[in-house]
């Protein structure tokens, strides 16, 4: 009977570890990259509301990944319709521990009717979104603390969310203002900054590392 070399199934395995670490520190990555991408825009910002957005299972099969996508997205373009494209958002989807989607969004400029509830939920008065019609929204007003709602929104990108393949981690509307970005050394070296060179990053400044100068610009 012919056997395999034991050597041969070690460096099999290896190999496939290195590929799984390798997957892991990418999503990982890629995690960290849309973290930062919305806390940034969460303290360039001005939005007036948290909301939580749940479907009604008699109308959307909320274990269904797609069907929420559509319903949600159709939302969201006619309220910017409505607001002649002033509405502001980020919104984050979430899956539930059984499957189920919802969404967390931060707005402002929002167009509908807003209706006071009797819920009290930490300290503050729930209200709900009248034209949201698929389903149940939770929305309270924000406070001045930008960086206590960015972290509070950027719980919910998770590694789960993020290996759903073709769908978007988050969705932010275009007319949000961007960070402004400062180039420290780099650009007065005409160096150019690119993800191959990133080596760290958080919601303050970004790392990269070049090659020696002398090889640059030998």
């Amino acid at each position: 009977m012919f056997k395999f070399p034991k050597a041969r199934f070690s460096s099999i395995s290896s190999n496939k570890q290195k590929r799984n670490q390798c997957n892991e520190l990418d999503i990982m990555r890629s995690v960290r990259r849309s973290r930062t991408v919305i806390s940034d825009y969460i303290l360039s910002n001005d939005f007036e509301m948290f909301v939580t957005f749940t479907f009604n299972p008699k109308k959307v099969n909320r274990y269904d990944l797609n069907a929420c996508y559509l319903k949600m997205q159709s939302w969201l373009w006619r309220q910017q319709k409505k607001s002649n494209n002033e509405m502001k958002y980020i919104i984050v989807p979430e899956k539930h521990k059984d499957g189920a989607i919802h969404f967390h969004a931060v707005m402002s400029n929002y167009p509908g009717l807003i209706k006071k509830t009797n819920v009290i939920q930490n300290n503050r008065r729930v209200y709900n979104l009248t034209s949201f019609r698929f389903g149940f929204s939770n929305m309270q007003y924000l406070d001045d603390d930008k960086q206590k709602v960015a972290s509070y929104v950027c719980k919910y990108i998770t590694k789960d969310m993020i290996t759903v393949s073709n769908r978007r981690r988050y969705w932010a509307s275009k007319n949000l203002q961007k960070p402004a970005k400062y180039y420290n050394e780099a650009d007065a070296l005409f160096l150019n900054p690119d993800l191959k060179s990133l080596t760290f990053e958080n919601q303050y400044l970004q790392m990269h590392e070049f090659e020696k100068l002398e090889k640059l610009f030998a």
